[in-house]
């Protein structure tokens, strides 16, 4: 398929080595860059699966990537999902979406506002 969306992932703690390993069983996706908080970690996860690393204000900055796949901690979730959505980008988020309910409808809501899809695993 010549039509993948790009990916940026935030977040190279453990969890993403299987993200951007399942991540070559869907044709339509292709995660083309990764993030984190420590640079060091991002441009490791990087080198290891042939990706770009980057800082996470410059990569939600890239105008190819239209998902952000939002690996970070449960603390961080809301931040970077209402950076992504800012940003105009759809969100996929590792549980949970938010911390508390409020923080979660903030997010909903502005992705409604908009026009923008947001996902939660599992």
């Amino acid at each position: 398929m010549d039509n993948k969306v790009n990916v940026g992932l935030i977040g190279c703690g453990k969890i993403s080595d299987i993200y951007l390993k399942a991540a070559h069983s869907f044709p339509n996706i292709q995660i083309v860059a990764c993030a984190d908080i420590k640079q060091e970690v991002a441009t490791k996860k990087a080198k290891e699966h042939g990706i770009e690393a980057m800082p996470v204000e410059s990569l939600l900055k890239e105008s190819h990537i239209e998902i952000i796949l939002n690996l970070t901690t449960p603390k961080s979730h809301t931040e970077v999902n209402l950076k992504a959505l800012h940003a105009g980008k759809h969100v996929h988020c590792e549980k949970p979406l938010a911390l508390t309910r409020r923080e979660g409808m903030t997010v909903v809501t502005l992705a409604q506002k908009q026009g923008l899809l947001i996902g939660c695993a599992p």
